[in-house]
Formats: C-alpha cells, structure tokens, sequence
C-alpha cells in the first residue's frame, strides 16, 4: 500500500506541474506578479484540495485506492483532505512516518483518515460545498500570498534587510 500511496503522489505531483506550467508558458508574455501569485495560489490550492472530490485525486484514481474517515471507512468532507493535505509540505518527514507506521502519515493521523482500497469505479461529482471549499481554500490561499509579496517587496522591508 506504501508504494500504491507514493506512486500516486507522484502522479498528482505531476499532473500538477503540468497543468501549472501550461498555464505559466501559454502567459509567457504576462510579465506580472499578480499573475505569478495567481500561478503560485493555484498550484498549492491544487496540492491541498486534490483528494477533495470523493476522496480520490487523480493519482489515487489510477493506483485503485481512496481516504476514508478512520473509524467508519467513509468518504470524508473537503476540509478534512484540506487539513490532511497540509502536511505535505513536510513531505521528508511525513514519507518517514508512512514508512514507520506502515499505513499512516502525519495528515493522516491529524484528519483522523485513512488510505483503502477501492475496487469501485465512479463518476466524478462536484458537489456545491466541495467547490465552494476548494474556492475559498484559493481564496485564502491568493490573499496570504498576495500579503507575503507585497511585504516582502515593500520599502519597510527593504530598510530591515539592510539593517
């Protein structure tokens, strides 16, 4: 399951990077950092909410495995693959963990899920509170980076730097 689970992580990884790209080079020419922030905002969104339709990411979908709830084997909420999710930006230490654990990683235990398998072949729905959680996952998302650039670019900063 360790190998099913990474395979499709790094399927996603991929399937986002292309679909990131393809927009970054079709914009070439927009030389603006708005838009790169818009790029950035959409490329994480993607990496949190990607398990957030039914529980199975596109990787997940090819490798025939999806997160349920911990205790009833449920499909589990959009937020809960949010919160799952976030701990993927701790990927060294999170692959340590699944390896020790066997089963588990630190989103895992945290969003109370776990990995299955699942045999069964279904549609892809889009229900209204999984878009409306994956767009204000964007939403937050754009506006904590819009505030890191425009911090980081702002003349107050650049008086810190040089102190």
């Amino acid at each position: 399951m360790i190998l099913k689970r990474l395979i499709a992580f790094l399927i996603d990884l991929l399937l986002i990077v292309i679909i990131v790209n393809m927009f970054f080079f079709a914009t070439q020419t927009v030389k603006s950092q708005l838009f790169v922030q818009f790029l950035s905002a959409m490329m994480v969104t993607m990496l949190l909410c990607k398990d957030c339709i039914s529980g199975k990411s596109a990787g997940k979908r090819i490798m025939k495995i999806e997160i349920a709830n911990e205790k009833e084997g449920e499909k589990i909420s959009a937020v809960s693959c949010i919160v799952r999710n976030i701990f993927v930006v701790l990927w060294i230490i999170e692959i340590f963990v699944l390896f020790i654990s066997k089963e588990k990683r630190i989103g895992d235990y945290v969003a109370k899920t776990k990995v299955v398998s699942s045999s069964k072949v279904e549609k892809i729905k889009f229900d209204k509170d999984t878009l409306l959680t994956v767009l204000l996952c964007f939403c937050i998302i754009f506006l904590f980076m819009f505030l890191v650039f425009n911090i980081f670019n702002s003349s107050s900063f650049e008086l810190l730097y040089w102190i």
